[in-house]
């Protein structure tokens, strides 16, 4: 392979590994109100109970700023590939608490991988 193949190829890798760690140092904020009025919009439909409605509102901001809290205290920790697959806000309705239950699943096939 020529001289100046192997350096383009090295600065594509370079510049595609400094991407991955800009990307990785952002923590991405969601619209967690947005997402918890939805829920509680939906199950007010399904239900037809305002009460019920505001419960579940309540219970979804509780939990997506508890969610919050702890992938913040534990960002700087969480593999990179993990974040990669678990961490997409772009993703249809984005969740702080969905993503920790992703990022859960994979410490536990992890774990079991190494068992075997």
């Amino acid at each position: 392979m020529p001289k100046s193949k192997i350096v383009l190829t090295a600065a594509i890798l370079l510049l595609a590994n400094l991407a991955a760690a800009a990307q990785d140092a952002r923590f991405p904020n969601l619209d967690t109100q947005k997402l918890c009025r939805n829920r509680a919009k939906s199950t007010e439909e399904m239900t037809g109970d305002k009460a019920v409605s505001a419960k579940t509102l309540d219970t979804c901001m509780r939990s997506e700023r508890e969610a919050r809290d702890a992938l913040v205290a534990a960002w700087k920790d969480i593999p990179p590939t993990y974040k990669a697959s678990c961490i997409k806000p772009e993703v249809f309705s984005a969740s702080y608490a969905e993503w920790i239950s992703c990022l859960e699943l994979n410490i536990d096939v992890k774990k079991l991988r190494k068992k075997q």
